[in-house]
């Protein structure tokens, strides 16, 4: 697997998972996907920890990179399910709904894989 630039170390365990598991068909990651985005938009309302406009952000970054993935080689795409997957896993290094920094290394992993794919215009700010 290629050093992906901007992974933390403590999500790399996880990330590698992902990266090397069974590669999935685009539909199916993108099913994930808005599962997730449904469950996550439901909790925040009722969990101050979620932060809405950042969930909302990686969301859409996972779908443009799924985009980017649509006909692209089998590293790509191993790529992009690694960050798609990572997001949509609620109990990964920082638990997503557990602190107000759930998010945090969800966003580095996605924004460090945008990045090396070159594409800057899909990385989420988080404060």
């Amino acid at each position: 697997m290629p050093s992906i630039s901007g992974i933390p170390a403590e999500a790399q365990h996880l990330f590698d998972v992902f990266h090397d598991g069974e590669l999935a068909s685009l539909p199916t990651l993108r099913d994930e996907l808005a599962a997730y985005a449904e469950r996550i938009a439901a909790r925040t309302p009722a969990n101050e920890m979620l932060d809405a406009s950042v969930s909302q952000a990686l969301t859409r970054s996972c779908e443009a990179l799924l985009e980017l993935a649509e006909g692209a080689d089998e590293p790509t795409r191993r790529l992009v399910q690694a960050a798609v997957r990572y997001f949509v896993d609620e109990d990964d290094v920082e638990p997503d709904r557990d602190t107000m920094w759930g998010l945090d290394d969800d966003a580095a992993v996605c924004n460090a894989v945008a990045r090396h794919l070159g594409r800057e215009d899909l990385v989420v700010e988080v404060s």
